[in-house]
């Protein structure tokens, strides 16, 4: 008979670890294997925003920066690649908000 308790940690502090790390394994596997379904709104949202307050005009470079990397994500969603699509939303989210202050600084 095989004893299965041999196999674990003994150490109660071991066992925690243990039971973490494949707690945060299985946590950050979930995370690229679902799509970025808020990641992507939060962008898109950001950049109406910025859209809103001219960015187009007062900075343009940025906005257009912004807009590219959201359609990017997109793109990995498409191919399944979540992970990359996901860090492209945040990437295109951040860009605009920036793109928006500036923007509302200019007017």
């Amino acid at each position: 008979m095989i004893d299965l308790d041999q196999n674990l940690p003994q150490h109660p502090l071991r066992r925690r670890l243990m039971v973490f790390s494949v707690t945060l394994l299985l946590l950050v596997a979930g995370c690229s294997l679902m799509p970025p379904v808020q990641e992507m709104s939060n962008a898109r949202q950001s950049l109406r925003a910025a859209k809103s307050a001219g960015a187009e005009v007062h900075d343009s470079k940025r906005f257009s920066r912004a807009k590219t990397l959201l359609q990017q994500a997109s793109l990995k969603i498409d191919m399944g690649e979540y992970g990359e699509a996901r860090e492209l939303a945040i990437e295109a989210r951040n860009i605009a908000i920036k793109a928006r202050q500036v923007s509302l600084s200019k007017n």
